[in-house]
């Protein structure tokens, strides 16, 4: 009998392996990592708990080498060569060969790359750890868009250019923004390199974090390429009881996420990435290069859809022709930012797709019953990604999983999709964890399919989710990106800035062996039960709150102090615009280096009210995570109105309306990114925790960072004194 079960197994990895050789395929790949050199004797190993995917593809460029509490990284950043899968063959550069459908349907791309790969590196630390990055910045010093008068083409706002020009910021952690840690005030320019030392304190929170390049007015080119990675803490310190000198001791996650063995439980990182890589004719022209973008329906530039020709290909989708003698077209690039990234229906028109781990639409192979950590960074940016795992319908003729069969542009593919991806019900998600900071409670993202359903978990660019997620049978699901509500989109269902505006496929999700549950079993129950179970060693009550999903014990933070009275700071984002241009402000004003907008005092508390005029924006502050403490909506009679009810849930009439459902899993939640909704306000309140120093905040939709929606925040030691306590005024010598 065991000889007929492994000649059945052999046969099924025959069988799978002739599908995926006959298709376009595209195995899940976790993020690449850096070389490892071996470390001194004794020196502590971090080990990842990544479930096993594909043998990764892509060696960055750079190492790694730990040496007790330091973790030195070398990474190159890069004009890197690579391809992305397109699943419109007729668009790409390399359509696929009828007679051989495991070749072509792939673009060419040359994008800035942090160690030369679609996705940076993983990086890996533990706290207490001093992380030092040589940063060698091996961008050409040829740099149009950073002349005094830069080429008249590329039609650049005031203040975007200098697209090699570049630096570092790790997005989440709590650090110093000052001298050569996370500070994103320095400009690292082509052939210089920078050694970062980043300290984590002992007391950092484990979690999910990015880092991505951010030197004003080219983060969003540079991240749109691809120029960001996940970086996660990993911690072993285990729950201990609280004392009156502490009362909340710290604790992580980590520690009870394993089974009764012991055994971690298996984890996958996503890195989802909006690449709007463009195929450019690069014909002289009075301008400079990077003017013509080609697409669907004839070359795209600055003046499409004005003047003498209205039916310019403005939201056409874009194509990448195989180049020819008498017909030049470039490689993938990202070069143009106000053809490429200056909109706000962009991406939703120009027909690329959202990227995981590098990959358009890989498939995932995992089995039933086994509870896993899903790790979400949404590195975009622009648009909102609206998650959802729903089963593969039982219309689904295509064999939708096994032949990775979705092909044509996103409309194309939308019949195929609704078809396939057709179930009534989500399988739902239990958060654990949001920006990398986990919860006090387990949240369930539960619901049905329809786009305004509490079980999406939305994710603007920024955002990090982590959850725990388990498949109960055998069977094809699929990720979703679904559809936005039109009331949520702008401009009455136009497209952009909200999500796509027809569902998209992120992924193939193949569920295959392992242990099916029961029919009817509640699976948050169940995820409860197994960490109930696998965590003896707790005391009986800690232990027992986790049937009920209580994760306050590993929870960093549970309730920030109140401010003093009168402390509150405002952040209104808008744009306006008159003759002279178009202008993104936050507090009216827009992005000045040499002034600082706002300072306040280390180790004090202040409560923030933050709005949007006209559109919706995303708030990002460096350094310290906030408190969501209330989100208003302006009710019909003008007034503000809370959207929670006394036991912090969200209000029906809230609900209904799909516009607020988002912000319904975040009462009293602490985060680093905030999505900021027209007509609502977000109250926050923020903790100056530890450092000094200079750093920003603003919108996390990275063309208005670069178009101006920034501050300059300053953190001093003591406000009331004179330069803030900064200094010596005043000393006799």
């Amino acid at each position: 009998m065991k000889r007929n079960i492994a000649a059945f197994f052999v046969l099924s990895n025959v069988f799978a392996a002739a599908l995926w050789a006959q298709a376009q395929v595209r195995p899940f790949q976790p993020p690449p990592r850096l070389q490892e050199n071996r470390p001194p004797a004794g020196a502590k190993k971090l080990y990842a708990f990544a479930a096993a995917g594909a043998p990764q593809t892509c060696d960055p460029q750079g190492s790694v080498v730990r040496d007790g509490s330091i973790t030195s990284v070398s990474l190159d950043y890069v004009l890197a060569n690579f391809t992305m899968f397109n699943p419109n063959a007729d668009y790409s550069q390399d359509p696929i060969d009828p007679k051989d459908p495991s070749k072509g349907g792939i673009d060419h791309v040359r994008l800035r790359s942090f160690g030369g790969c679609p996705t940076g590196p993983l990086i890996e630390v533990a706290p207490g750890t001093t992380l030092r990055m040589d940063l060698k910045n091996q961008l050409d010093k040829n740099d149009p868009s950073c002349l005094a008068n830069p080429p008249a083409g590329l039609s650049l706002p005031p203040g975007v250019g200098c697209f090699n020009t570049m630096n570092l910021h790790t997005h989440g952690l709590h650090v110093s923004p000052t001298g050569n840690s996370d500070n994103v005030l320095l400009s690292i320019g082509p052939q210089t390199r920078l050694p970062y030392e980043i300290n984590i304190p002992s007391d950092h929170p484990s979690g999910t974090f990015w880092y991505h390049a951010h030197r004003h007015g080219s983060t969003a080119v540079q991240v749109a390429s691809g120029a960001s990675g996940v970086l996660v803490v990993r911690g072993d310190r285990p729950y201990t009881p609280p004392t009156p000198d502490n009362p909340h001791p710290v604790a992580d996650i980590d520690t009870i996420l394993h089974d009764t063995n012991g055994v971690p439980m298996p984890e996958q990182l996503f890195i989802l990435q909006q690449i709007a890589y463009g195929c450019f004719q690069n014909n002289p022209l009075p301008g400079g290069p990077w003017q013509q973008i080609f697409t669907t329906q004839g070359l795209y530039t600055v003046n499409s859809g004005v003047g003498t020709n209205p039916a310019a290909p403005a939201s056409a989708p874009w194509k990448c022709p195989k180049p020819t003698i008498g017909n030049y077209a470039s490689d993938g690039v990202i070069e143009n930012f106000a053809l490429q990234l200056d909109s706000p229906t962009i991406w939703d028109t120009n027909g690329r797709f959202t990227s995981v781990n590098g990959v358009v639409q890989p498939t995932i192979t995992l089995p039933a019953g086994q509870i896993q950590r899903w790790r979400f960074v949404h590195s975009g940016i622009h648009d909102t990604v609206n998650l959802q795992v729903v089963r593969a319908g039982v219309r689904a003729p295509a064999k939708l999983i096994a032949l990775s069969a979705l092909s044509g542009d996103r409309q194309e593919q939308k019949d195929q999709l609704l078809q396939n991806c057709d179930a009534k019900d989500l399988l739902p998600q239990f958060e654990i964890a949001v920006d990398g900071l986990t919860r006090t409670h387990m949240h369930a993202l539960r619901g049905t399919a329809d786009p305004g359903s509490l079980g999406s978990n939305y994710l603007q660019p920024g955002y990090r989710s982590d959850v725990l997620i388990v498949f109960p049978q055998d069977g094809d699901y699929c990720l979703l990106d679904q559809a936005a509500p039109k009331s949520e989109r702008p401009q009455n269902g136009g497209g952009g800035g909200q999500g796509p505006s027809i569902p998209q496929l992120l992924a193939y999700l193949h569920v295959v062996g392992g242990t099916p549950i029961a029919q009817g079993t509640d699976l948050e129950t169940y995820v409860d039960k197994y960490l109930y179970d696998g965590n003896k060693q707790l005391p009986e009550p800690v232990r027992k709150g986790l049937l009920s999903g209580d994760l306050t014990p590993w929870a960093p933070f549970t309730e920030l102090p109140a401010p003093t009275p009168g402390h509150i700071q405002q952040a209104g984002f808008n744009i306006t615009t008159d003759n002279q241009g178009v202008y993104f402000q936050v507090n009216g004003l827009s992005y000045n280096p040499d002034i600082v907008n706002i300072t306040r005092q280390v180790n004090t508390v202040d409560d923030w009210i933050l709005s949007a005029n006209g559109e919706p924006h995303i708030f990002h502050i460096h350094v310290n995570p906030f408190e969501i403490m209330d989100v208003t909506y302006t009710a019909k009679d003008q007034t503000q109105q809370s959207i929670f009810d006394a036991n912090g849930n969200c209000k029906p009439e809230v609900i209904t309306s799909k516009l607020g459902i988002q912000y319904c899993r975040l009462f009293h939640a602490f985060r680093d990114t905030v999505f900021v909704e027209d007509n609502y306000q977000v109250h926050i309140r923020t903790y100056y925790d530890r450092y000094i120093g200079e750093f920003v905040l603003h919108c996390h939709i990275l063309d208005h960072e670069d178009g101006g929606m920034m501050l300059n925040i300053n953190i001093v030691p003591d406000i009331s004194a004179p330069g803030g306590g900064l200094g010596m005024a005043g000393m006799r010598r």
